[in-house]
């Protein structure tokens, strides 16, 4: 009978008294492991690369985010308190990114390209429309009065961002006859509507699957 009223009072202190709960969090220390090129961030400072050693407070909570270019972006946050279990050793695995495989570093990203052409403008522009429609479905704006395309925009979905592309021509000069071409190329966390504009950033990566749009136009067109 008495020890059922100790533990009766004990567990009452407890709730009147969560602090006694507090004093039992001892200071955690935690040894993170990841590829040894993968820089470390501990509550976003760099602290190294590969492994690092942190330590987590009673109550208190440390963030760890690892990157590797060409990985997607890993973080983690370990928690102090009596509802976590914290490892004393954790391994961060990073994975592949999608997007990153499959686009490649260019100038010809959100730059306008000058392309040069010896045909007539009527020549050009059914010309240009043929060359873009082998690569976009949508053409959103076609106005050859004065000498404006633009396409809708394509999407693709990775695993770590959502990539939107279109392309935009018009006509830079009239004698010799040349336009302007742009890849517009953007970037938004993994998800994001394609209407989502304030979401989206430029990126200065292209998908390889309009690797030769502006190349193209720059050939075709100058012959």
């Amino acid at each position: 009978m008495k020890n059922i009223i100790l533990f009766a009072v004990t567990t009452a202190l407890l709730w009147l008294h969560p602090e006694s709960t507090f004093a039992r969090l001892r200071t955690k220390k935690i040894t993170i492991n990841t590829d040894a090129d993968a820089k470390l961030f501990v509550n976003g400072k760099l602290v190294g690369s590969g492994t690092t050693m942190i330590k987590v407070e009673p109550k208190g909570t440390v963030n760890v985010r690892a990157e590797k270019i060409g990985f997607i972006a890993q973080e983690r946050n370990y928690v102090n308190d009596e509802s976590h279990d914290l490892p004393s050793n954790d391994y961060i695995k990073m994975e592949k990114d999608d997007a990153y495989e499959n686009s490649f570093v260019t100038n010809l990203a959100n730059q306008d390209v000058d392309i040069r052409t010896n045909h007539s403008e009527d020549e050009a522009w059914r010309l240009i429309s043929r060359i873009i429609t082998n690569s976009f479905d949508v053409i959103q704006v076609t106005d050859k009065a004065t000498g404006y395309m633009c396409t809708a925009w394509v999407v693709k979905n990775f695993k770590s961002a959502t990539i939107r592309t279109r392309l935009i021509v018009k006509t830079g000069n009239s004698d010799p006859l040349t336009y302007k071409a742009k890849l517009v190329s953007e970037i938004a966390p993994a998800g994001t509507a394609a209407s989502a504009d304030e979401s989206f950033r430029q990126w200065d990566r292209l998908l390889r699957s309009f690797e030769n749009v502006v190349p193209e136009l720059q050939s075709r067109l100058g012959k």
